[in-house]
């Protein structure tokens, strides 16, 4: 009975023993575990301050993909690429003339800049270089063309919008955007939720949201009287300059093809001539500036009309 006893015991002591020896092991390998994981984050922490190479999350982290305070583009650079843009083959490429005014901003442009271009040509990867630091996002009539140009240009963010105005019906927009100035066409105010008819309101939400610095206008082509012209996106950017809730006071607008009559109908009316800084055979530049929700006058100086462009142009 006594040995029997004794062998009992034995028993009942072996798991305790073995339990132990296994808790013992799991807390060695917490130990181990949280040491290395704490090694791994140190290291690359402390290679990306090194380097100064942004990690993944450093990226993420900035709105839109733009690095603030990342340093422009060297002059000679900016300069040889305006060079070669300007010498393109392409029969519809922009000359220096018109490429330098825009490029002009953007480089004074307080980083990140927000850069909104309505038509994809033969500039798009240009104006995506000289805004290497900030967003430029692209707005395309053509979906198939805009999918396929993302397709070979995955960096280039552009959306596809469908016009639903023609060439013909510019004045008859004109006046009828007007009359709705205290409604539906309001100066300021979100187009996502606007029924104008000049009001592009198909976009995805956050372009609505985005305080844009630099907007330029080279879409839809407008080829002929039944295709959509420019009104739609003339009318946008100026509502987009005046509901703006932070960033630059004004915005600048860029309309090229600035002597077709519907792109001086609508600048005059949308934009205003007493917003106008520049101008060449080409393209118009026009600082429109940030205005109060209550606001239902598009521009300030009633004279601001088609006709009288149209008298002074010729």
């Amino acid at each position: 009975m006594k040995n029997n006893n004794g062998n009992t015991k034995l028993i009942l002591l072996h798991p305790y023993i073995q339990k132990q020896g296994s808790s013992n092991k799991l807390w060695l390998l917490a130990f181990v575990s949280f040491f290395t994981i704490a090694f791994l984050l140190t290291l690359v922490y402390t290679r990306g301050s090194i380097t100064g190479k942004p990690t993944a999350a450093a990226i993420t982290a900035v709105t839109g993909g733009a690095v603030a305070g990342a340093a422009p583009l060297p002059t000679t650079v900016v300069n040889t690429l305006l060079h070669y843009a300007s010498k393109s083959n392409d029969s519809f490429h922009m000359s220096y003339s018109e490429l330098k005014p825009i490029s002009d901003v953007l480089r004074k442009c307080s980083s990140p800049c927000n850069f909104l271009v309505f038509g994809l040509t033969p500039e798009t990867l240009l104006w995506k270089s000289l805004n290497h630091n900030g967003r430029t996002v692209f707005i395309e009539e053509n979906r198939y063309y805009a999918a396929y140009f993302e397709e070979i240009h995955p960096e280039i963010d552009v959306f596809d919008v469908q016009y639903t105005t023609k060439m013909n019906e510019t004045k008859e927009l004109i006046a009828s955007t007007k009359e709705q100035v205290h409604n539906e066409c309001r100066p300021v105010q979100n187009l996502l939720f606007s029924d104008c008819k000049l009001g592009i309101n198909d976009l995805p939400n956050h372009v609505y949201e985005v305080d844009w610095d630099v907007i330029l206008i080279d879409g839809p082509r407008g080829n002929g009287p039944e295709s959509p012209g420019r009104m739609q996106p003339i009318f946008t950017a100026g509502v987009l300059a005046r509901s703006k809730k932070g960033g630059s006071l004004k915005t600048h607008v860029f309309v090229h093809d600035y002597y077709r009559d519907v792109e001086q109908m609508s600048g005059d009316e949308f934009l205003c001539r007493e917003n106008m800084v520049e101008r060449n055979d080409m393209l118009a530049h026009f600082m429109v500036e940030r205005m109060e929700e209550n606001s239902f006058q598009y521009c300030r100086n009633k004279n601001n009309s088609s006709s009288s462009t149209k008298a002074s142009v010729s």
